[in-house]
């Protein structure tokens, strides 16, 4: 599957009033058992961003002020991930992340949305999308075979296995033997999972990029929580869900379905073509696992080529009201807050 030629003329990113990501606003939203960080910027349609493991919302920092110059980009991080906070009951499903990003959306007032996803976040995606299917006008998933649709082969032991295997999802989908080897070395080993997923090396993430994650990953419980999507008992409740919403109906929203000409690129077609009664499947190339940061800049421009096909784009919205407002009077932070003025604690 060769690349678009539509490639070649960018359709966003050359203007020259780009926001650095670390210039975005930030949100917290309380929901009943976890705080949801996010970042946010732009002015247009929405378009929901979900990064996937072992990354945060840190994911989009070049995609995603590309897109702003269309879109009001949002940018949550997973429970568990980044600067939200760990569930207490060790849920880390694709249903749960699901809940998650209702959640943040109902909190937005955002009834209606685009979204794009990457890794473990496009099981969160496509779960969003299955529950809610008035919710996501357009999908777009990449770097992930879906439990239930391949990737349990995908992950599982073969006489082909080498080092250079991805046998990085069976060892973590032992969390706990996982974390007691890793513990004190995140930083050695995001090196090898980028080096290993990539089609350029190391070298496609800053050093500082590469810190942000080892720093995020080292906060107590954090490690542990990125795991929790791999984890054996999550894997089979996904495969169950997905096997029971998508086998018999697959999802009608038009999904674009993305990978790097160095990791799933080829296989795209395959892995979603059962999901989907509305597909389109795209290569990225120079790229890996890591699409968002060894080929940003056509990403970006393959997702707003796709929105654009939209034949009734979505209204703009405006989170401008957000600024300087408080918002955390319910869910944990505010309860936890009242009972203390009231006197209760």
């Amino acid at each position: 599957m060769k690349p678009a030629l539509w490639a070649l003329a960018p359709l966003v990113g050359t203007g020259v009033s780009l926001t650095d990501f670390d210039d975005w606003a930030h949100q917290r939203v309380a929901l009943e058992d976890v705080s949801i960080h996010l970042r946010y910027a732009g002015s247009g349609p929405p378009l929901l961003l979900v990064h996937g493991n072992p990354q945060f919302s840190l994911t989009w920092r070049i995609i995603g002020p590309i897109l702003a110059e269309k879109f009001t980009v949002i940018a949550p991080d997973n429970r568990g991930a980044g600067d939200s906070s760990l569930p207490r009951d060790g849920n880390y499903s694709a249903t749960a992340g699901a809940a998650d990003l209702k959640g943040v959306l109902d909190f937005l007032n955002i009834t209606e949305t685009y979204v794009f996803s990457h890794d473990k976040g496009a099981g969160m995606a496509l779960a969003l999308a299955a529950a809610h299917p008035s919710l996501v006008k357009r999908l777009g998933v990449a770097e992930y075979p879906l439990p239930g649709f391949g990737y349990e082969q995908f992950s599982g032991p073969a006489p082909y296995w080498d080092l250079y295997a991805n046998w990085q999802l069976a060892f973590f989908s032992v969390p706990d033997a996982a974390e007691f080897f890793i513990r004190g070395r995140e930083k050695e080993m995001l090196e090898w999972y980028f080096f290993h997923g990539s089609y350029s090396g190391v070298t496609a993430f800053a050093e500082d990029t590469v810190n942000r994650y080892a720093t995020s990953i080292s906060k107590p419980g954090f490690l542990r929580a990125m795991f929790g999507p791999f984890e054996n008992s999550i894997i089979a409740a996904d495969s169950s869900f997905f096997r029971g919403v998508l086998a018999e109906k697959p999802l009608d929203v038009p999904l674009l379905g993305l990978g790097g000409e160095a990791s799933l690129g080829f296989l795209t077609q395959l892995a979603y073509q059962n999901i989907s009664s509305n597909l389109e499947a795209d290569v990225v190339p120079k790229a890996g696992h890591w699409i968002a940061d060894e080929n940003p800049v056509w990403v970006a421009n393959r997702i707003a080529q796709f929105l654009a096909k939209d034949k009734s784009p979505l209204a703009a919205v405006n989170l401008s009201s957000l600024a300087d407002r408080v918002t955390l009077t319910v869910g944990a932070f505010g309860t936890l807050a009242n009972a203390r003025l009231s006197g209760a604690l």
